[in-house]
């Protein structure tokens, strides 16, 4: 998602605010609200979110509910942004977040000049990394899909007794013989030599 396209669906966004209430989280509910966004607050973290949520604001305390944000955050899936509010920094704090998966940090108390700067940061830097997995996750699957092409290539070699240029001739003219893609050739050639 470009940064034009972060501003523009800051209004569309379901927040959800899983920390304790206090004066501190009605005003960033408030601020939340002025920008336009959809906001619910609940503690203590529930068990899943009962609609739809494309951002969080968790508190992250030593030692408290930590488990049950994990599970949370990990059933919004790779397109939910998370943005800690934390009270202090300290390692253990530091290592919450990390493990949480935290695009964004805040420190309590807020200052609501920082709430939409912390917001689209954290958006941003969410939507990259659910980019970056996305085209990791297709570059496995290309290169899982090359090997079963090159081991289909190698039975024909040592069959056929081909080159490798030969080999993957064979594959393409057949694929698009027989209106297959290269991959599916290769499987069904693979399946040949069991």
């Amino acid at each position: 998602m470009s940064t034009s396209n972060i501003l523009n669906t800051l209004r569309e966004l379901h927040v959800g605010i899983v920390c304790p209430p206090s004066e501190i989280t009605d005003a960033l509910v408030l601020q939340l609200m002025r920008i336009g966004c959809s906001v619910k607050q609940c503690w203590p973290p529930p068990k899943a979110f009962d609609t739809h949520t494309d951002l969080v604001f968790c508190g992250v305390f030593e030692g408290r509910h930590h488990a049950e944000l994990g599970k949370l955050l990990a059933q919004g899936g790779v397109r939910l942004t998370a943005i800690a509010l934390v009270e202090y920094e300290s390692p253990t704090i530091l290592s919450q977040i990390l493990e949480l998966g935290c695009h964004g940090v805040m420190v309590l108390p807020l200052d609501n000049h920082k709430v939409l700067p912390a917001l689209v940061c954290a958006r941003s830097n969410s939507e990259a990394q659910a980019r970056l997995m996305q085209k990791n996750a297709q570059l496995q699957e290309r290169l899982e899909h090359q090997a079963d092409i090159n081991k289909a290539k190698v039975l024909l070699m040592a069959a056929q007794g081909w080159q490798e240029s030969e080999a993957h001739a064979y594959l393409s003219k057949e694929a698009m013989k027989q209106r297959l893609s290269m991959l599916e050739m290769a499987r069904k050639t693979l399946k040949q030599f069991e």
